[in-house]
């Protein structure tokens, strides 16, 4: 998959404004909707009361949740995501179980399944989700896979350069890759 929505866990602050996008992105402002609560696609999980978790559909290149789906309501597109058809859904549960992040909902009021699209509509406009554009910290960004492994990469490297600056306090040389200097 080319193109992802990435998660900085350092900058989420639990707002939970991905969420409402998402509800008003799909169907929550549409005067039309059959929908009575709208469902999120994308969940904030608060852990040990501290760290705040955005979880969304990863759409896995080797999806187990497609995989599951005997009815064919999850489908891999072309340009890497994982699309879903409701009308082909029965609601059986197989791709939740199968989904190893836990990020396929399940509606009970209309018995079928729901996960991300990462804003299919909003995707062939050029724009990025909903989640996206929202977060107001810019814990949540869009691109491609190699821009955010580049960058984990740099912060990465900038860790490891600050623990090795020496520390006046300690009067010890710094440490380079586990060998003293």
């Amino acid at each position: 998959m080319s193109k992802l929505i990435y998660a900085d866990l350092e900058r989420c602050i639990d707002c939970r404004a991905c969420e409402v996008a998402c509800q008003r992105e799909h169907n929550g402002s549409n005067p039309q909707s059959q929908i009575p609560n709208p469902k999120s696609n994308i969940w904030v999980v608060l852990v040990e009361d501290r760290f705040a978790v955005p979880l969304s559909c990863r759409h896995c290149e080797k999806a187990p949740c497609v995989a599951a789906c005997y009815t064919e309501a999850l489908i891999p597109a072309g340009d890497g995501t994982i699309s879903f058809d409701a009308t082909k859904c029965t609601g059986c549960g197989l791709c939740l179980f199968a989904c190893p992040f836990g990020v396929i909902g399940f509606d009970g009021s209309s018995k079928v399944m729901y996960k991300c699209d990462l804003c299919a509509e909003r995707l062939a406009e050029r724009k990025p989700p909903a989640c996206v554009i929202t977060c107001p910290t810019q814990a949540l960004s869009y691109g491609e896979y190699e821009t955010f492994t580049q960058e984990a990469k740099r912060r990465a490297a900038l860790a490891m350069v600050r623990a090795m600056a020496p520390s006046s306090d300690k009067g010890s040389s710094p440490i380079v890759l586990g060998v003293r200097r």
